[in-house]
Formats: structure tokens, C-alpha cells, sequence
């Protein structure tokens, strides 16, 4: 679970988080979240959720990939 400390969240690295604590996580609107193809669990037609860890493994290849590019 979360610890909410002064504002912050902190997540833990086995953390399982929803579309909008990845939005906010990254900030960006819910919709890009899915836009974006971050990885996700499908648990039904309307319910996603993300591992933190795929979350942050997949915003370091987005820094590689960019870093490449530039």
C-alpha cells in the first residue's frame, strides 16, 4: 500500500497501481496513460491495472529510446 507522507505517495516496487495513480504518477491526463501502451494487467474489459515496476522499466526505455533519437 501507499504512504502518504507531507503530499507524496511512495510506492513499493511489487505495487499495483490504477490508470489515474499512473496519470498523476507521470503527469499526464488518464486517457494518455492507455494512449502511451504503458503495460498493464487486464483484469476485464473496463478494469487495468499496473505494476509499478513495469511502469518504471517501460519509462526507462522511453529515456533510451529518446536519448537515441537526440
Amino acid at each position: 500500500m501507499s504512504d502518504e507522507r507531507a503530499g507524496a505517495t511512495f510506492f513499493t516496487d511489487e505495487e499495483i497501481l490504477t490508470r489515474d495513480e499512473v496519470a498523476d504518477w507521470l503527469k499526464v491526463k488518464p486517457r494518455q496513460v492507455e494512449r502511451l501502451k504503458i503495460p498493464c494487467l487486464d483484469l476485464g474489459r473496463k478494469t487495468k491495472r499496473y505494476a509499478r515496476r513495469d511502469v518504471a522499466a517501460w519509462l526507462q526505455t522511453q529515456r533510451r529510446l529518446a536519448a537515441g533519437r537526440g
